[in-house]
């Protein structure tokens, strides 16, 4: 897993690349948890058009991030999700309480 970081108008955008499989989902976990922390109580935007495939762990850290934000007042938002993590996320329905944008622009756009 790769990760790339970025600021744009004051807000972070954390671009990821790799798989999150079994092999990497622990490394997955410690990202998403230090971006927590690190960003409590503001907005970040996750880029994850270099994320080709996602266990259901990784979904699993994936919400437990997004409930980490969201309790300390801050946002998670995703973009740039290719249509395979598409996909995942509307068959689980995640894509009805976490924010998702096509593009990173539409993602900054709306925390104006």
């Amino acid at each position: 897993m790769k990760i790339e970081v970025k600021e744009v108008d004051s807000v972070k955008v954390i671009k990821l690349t790799g798989q999150v499989r079994i092999s990497t989902q622990n490394e997955f976990k410690d990202l998403l948890d230090n971006v927590a922390k690190e960003n409590e109580g503001k907005p970040i935007v996750i880029s994850m058009d270099g994320v080709a495939y996602m266990n259901s762990a990784g979904l699993g850290i994936i919400i437990d991030t997004y409930k980490k934000f969201k309790e300390k007042k801050g946002r998670m938002i995703l973009c740039n999700l290719t249509p395979d993590i598409t996909k995942l996320f509307e068959v689980t329905r995640l894509d009805r309480f976490i924010e998702i944008y096509d593009t990173e622009n539409e993602a900054l756009a709306s925390l104006n």
